[in-house]
């Protein structure tokens, strides 16, 4: 008689070396996108067609993966894989594409394995309903199923039936079980139910949900405060000195930097660095002499170069008034650019 940790340990043994497996899986396809998009950064973007190719693997391999194990037709299921292609879809850039990948890519496949120890259940339940012993039984029976590829099908105490014990060892062998699974199980009014006993593996498991959800939490956040790098949209600004201009009026100064971060952030931008200095709560714009300092960090001058990420559209009309103030009464020049794909450094203190 095994003890109860024993049973514990064993019990649905196969859901977890799948999740392994679908992890690992799901590792290396982050990689791959990773490496794309790495590669991709000298020409600021990843090639639509590499992320479509991509993004049409990850679907084929998560629904192929869905019908291997049957449950490509459950509501949970089809559900997942619409919200998958959905946010593939709007994804536009390789750290995008990885984040989806990571999130919602690990959720479908976390959604099709469930589904798939929820159908196998389903399945041993019907199999059991229909037990000839047990119709026969006029109490409440209790008894546990050990499966095992290697050993086959043990029940204790032994109350089902030769052609039961036959049809369920088959149905597992055809749902891909490669190792070894514990089920405990009642009988009573002749009707059969699981019975689901505190398991260690699932708590953990749990625990590995919850502390992945917090690292893409923080990371977020990470993001949003300026300790990571951001990717997106938005626009790349240059303000230039007067032409020939020597003069303390014909230079860019610290508050015609400022004039132009106020009006980003004021229209939304979701970070901006200044000369390659990311820009933080906490973050200085000043000059020192004919030198603009950034964080306290001398940054290259004429062109002083502006990177905010963000709606181009929103953050390039918010400038015109700036632009006008600057070209017009002061003689510099403004350049624009709307960028599909930029990179914010991190803050370097």
């Amino acid at each position: 008689m095994r003890s109860e940790f024993g049973r514990f340990l064993t019990e649905r043994k196969t859901l977890t070396l799948l999740l392994m497996v679908l992890l690992v899986n799901t590792a290396l396809v982050i990689v791959n996108i990773t490496i794309a998009y790495r590669h991709s950064q000298a020409e600021n973007a990843l090639p639509a067609s590499s992320r479509d190719a991509m993004a049409e693997n990850l679907l084929e391999y998560t629904l192929g993966l869905a019908q291997d194990l049957g449950v490509q037709e459950r509501n949970s299921v089809r559900e997942a894989l619409a919200r998958l292609n959905y946010e593939l879809a709007m994804a536009r850039t390789g750290g995008e594409l990885a984040r989806v990948v990571f999130n919602q890519g690990r959720q479908v496949q976390d959604t099709i394995v469930r589904e798939w120890d929820a159908l196998l259940r389903e399945n041993i339940l019907t199999l059991v309903n229909r037990d000839t012993n047990l119709q026969a039984e006029t109490g409440r029976v209790e008894f546990t199923i050990s499966l095992s590829a290697r050993q086959g099908i043990s029940v204790e105490p032994d109350v089902l039936h030769e052609d039961t014990k036959a049809a369920i060892m088959e149905l597992v062998q055809s749902s891909g079980m490669v190792q070894e699974q514990f089920f405990q199980l009642e009988y009573a009014e002749g009707r059969s139910r699981m019975l689901v006993p505190y398991n260690p593996l699932d708590y953990i498991q749990s625990l590995n949900e919850e502390i992945d959800a917090l690292r893409v939490s923080l990371l977020e956040l990470r993001v949003a405060a300026g300790f990571a790098e951001m990717i997106g949209e938005g626009v790349l600004i240059k303000l230039y000195d007067a032409p020939n201009g020597f003069a303390v009026s014909e230079i860019i100064h610290d508050s015609d930097v400022r004039d132009v971060v106020n009006e980003l952030f004021a229209a939304g931008a979701l970070g901006i660095s200044v000369g390659g200095q990311r820009l933080m709560s906490t973050s200085s714009i000043r000059c020192v002499g004919p030198v603009i300092r950034v964080n306290q960090r001398e940054i290259p001058a004429n062109p002083v170069v502006i990177e905010a990420v963000g709606d181009p559209e929103v953050l390039s009309s918010a400038l015109d008034i700036v632009r006008f103030s600057l070209e017009f009464h002061r003689n510099f020049r403004m350049e624009i650019e709307k960028k599909d794909h930029l990179v914010l450094p991190p803050y370097r203190g």
